[in-house]
């Protein structure tokens, strides 16, 4: 895991308690736990789909294809 800046977060002492016991359970520290669980908690849900993370990757060696997709200029070769 990458090292990142600590944050403070509040919570009431009863959960911490319990955040403690849970993570002695699991042999993992506190944070760890807490960060496991806001991965958890924050995933997308199912059905979901996750966001397109290849757009602009590629070169088409081109620089009109915004224009040309406007346009509606653009026509893919007939499927054989």
């Amino acid at each position: 895991m990458a090292t990142s800046p600590k944050t403070s977060v509040e919570i009431e002492a009863e959960l911490l308690e319990r955040a403690r016991q849970v993570a002695r359970d699991r042999g993992v520290d506190v944070p760890q736990l807490v960060t496991e669980a806001l991965e958890h908690e924050l995933a997308p849900e199912e059905g979901e789909q996750p966001s397109v993370t290849c757009i602009g990757m590629f070169d088409s060696g081109r620089g009109d294809l915004s224009e040309l997709a406007s346009r509606d200029v653009y026509e893919p070769p007939p499927s054989r």
